[in-house]
């Protein structure tokens, strides 16, 4: 039986409290000794309740984090914030902390209230199922269209050994910037918001940005990292940075392949740009096209279409140069189709990942993203996805 993932003084919870139809609903986190917190949030102008909220208590440190799925309680007015204040009120007591160091995140349909009701009657269960070993237990109740609970660990060598856990929700309206998900990271290794705020926000940059299923924005957003406030080993800094640069890499990659209705993974790379900037630019534009994904989805070595989308931004490129590749075989060079077998290429291109490299030969910035293939379970989910 595998060990289960749990870090010295954090204790989870996931139960049913009847938010959804059925299945586990609420999460619940409590940091026996407290935490600090450093966050990243949606871009997108509509935030969600608990956004809101969390950004007048993440400035100290916490004590729990209330995560809900099947209510996004996005686009409810200041009634949405003020439910959270009643949950934090409820919730308190029963964990004996003060209500102002408790954070809330949810997700789910956009423009319904939490059911407050629901979710007080629900707590002291939640509080009772509390074990440092309920990491999967949370990681399920965060999930909506979710086909499994995505959950990473890293282990990190100082003065003594850290624990990085990390769980995330995500399948639809995944797009930067920022993919729309849940992320939450755990860990005993001690430091300061101050220190890790820079090196969080760069290692979000290079996962969960660097992802997209629909280039759909959501309004809940939410990455937030928990770290231990005593006992500070600046000598670990640089492991702790890279296990959690690995930890988000790993959560973001398992939200691009369990896209909603996906049944394979793209990884479009652009080199050879003068800048960064244009290469990135190229990239998103290539990967959120529905003609280039569902061209994946058909196995269809169409390489026209990764050229008409890179050239449909406002990225100076000369067509001449370009070259393509698809599965490692050259498909256009200098713009121009180099014959290839078409039953060969559709082998190629029947695999779980595939990758597509788009080199405009002007210069040596390059920029790359992973995305899905568009299916028609795609459509199915998101058709009926409020019923």
């Amino acid at each position: 039986m595998a060990k289960k993932l749990s870090i010295k003084g954090i204790e989870f919870s996931g139960i049913a409290s009847g938010i959804k139809p059925q299945g586990p609903d609420l999460g619940l986190v409590v940091f026996r000794d407290g935490a600090n917190v450093v966050s990243a949030y949606t871009r997108n102008q509509v935030k969600a309740a608990h956004i809101l909220y969390d950004r007048k208590i993440e400035k100290r440190p916490v004590r729990a984090l209330v995560v809900n799925s099947g209510c996004a309680n996005a686009c409810t007015g200041q009634e949405g914030i003020d439910d959270l204040g009643k949950v934090a009120s409820s919730l308190s007591p029963l964990i004996h902390t003060d209500r102002r160091e408790i954070l809330f995140a949810s997700t789910g349909v956009i423009g319904k209230r939490l059911p407050v009701e629901t979710v007080l009657s629900a707590l002291p269960r939640s509080t009772e199922a509390l074990s440092e070993g309920g990491l999967d237990d949370f990681a399920r109740a965060i999930m909506t269209t979710d086909t499994y609970p995505k959950v990473a660990r890293r282990t990190v060598k100082g003065k003594r050994s850290y624990t990085i856990v990390g769980a995330a929700k995500g399948s639809g309206m995944i797009n930067p910037l920022f993919a729309t998900m849940l992320a939450f990271v755990f860990t005993d290794f001690p430091v300061s918001p101050a220190i890790i705020r820079k090196p969080f926000k760069e290692a979000v940059k290079e996962s969960f940005e660097r992802i997209t299923v629909d280039g759909e924005c959501s309004t809940n957003d939410t990455v937030l990292l928990f770290t231990g406030r005593k006992g500070e080993d600046p000598d670990a800094l640089g492991a702790f940075e890279k296990g959690l640069q690995e930890v988000l890499k790993d959560l973001a990659m398992m939200v691009v392949r369990d896209g909603e209705g996906a049944t394979r993974v793209a990884h479009i790379v652009v080199q050879g740009a003068k800048k960064k900037e244009w290469a990135e630019k190229i990239a998103r534009r290539i990967a959120l096209s529905p003609l280039t994904k569902t061209a994946f989805y058909g196995c269809d070595p169409n390489w026209g279409r990764i050229i008409a989308a890179a050239g449909d931004t406002d990225v100076p490129l000369d067509p001449a140069k370009i070259d393509i590749s698809i599965q490692g075989k050259t498909v256009a060079r200098g713009g121009a189709e180099v014959p290839f077998d078409e039953d060969k290429m559709k082998k190629l291109m029947d695999a779980k990942e595939i990758s597509v490299v788009v080199d405009l030969h002007q210069g040596k910035a390059s920029y790359d993203i992973f995305t899905t293939d568009l299916t028609y379970d795609y459509v199915k989910i998101n058709a009926s996805y409020r019923t």
